[in-house]
């Protein structure tokens, strides 16, 4: 049975499909097989660099994607809306880590502690 989108139910040319040995077959870039205990192991995705500065792109405009946007953005790029999801959400991860560290590097000591006087 055909994997279908969120938003609209359409079964996309890429999308994956179940076949008769319960394996994901895949044109898109989000591989998945089952193991032996019958849980789906997802393959770490390679997005590749067109699609790396889309998502920039769209990050720097908004830090959140979702709903129809997210599924008209994933369209576009041949990646599925979880993706697409999951990429925004580890983005955000990384912004705050690098927001953090920033702040901290603004701070005499670096740690966000007063430094000590002699």
């Amino acid at each position: 049975s055909p994997l279908r989108t969120a938003c609209c139910g359409l079964c996309p040319a890429w999308a994956a499909r179940v076949g008769a040995t319960g394996f994901l077959i895949s044109n898109c870039r989000f591989p998945i097989f089952k193991e032996k205990s019958g849980k789906a192991k997802r393959v770490r995705t390679i997005f590749t660099s067109e699609q790396l500065a889309r998502l920039e792109k769209e990050f720097a405009r908004q830090q959140y994607m979702v709903g129809t946007e997210r599924c008209l953005l994933a369209s576009s790029l041949h990646l599925t809306e979880e993706q697409v999801k999951v990429w925004f959400q580890n983005r955000r991860i990384k912004w705050r880590k690098q927001s953090l560290e920033q702040q901290q590097a603004k701070l005499p000591n670096g740690f966000g502690y007063p430094t000590e006087e002699p």
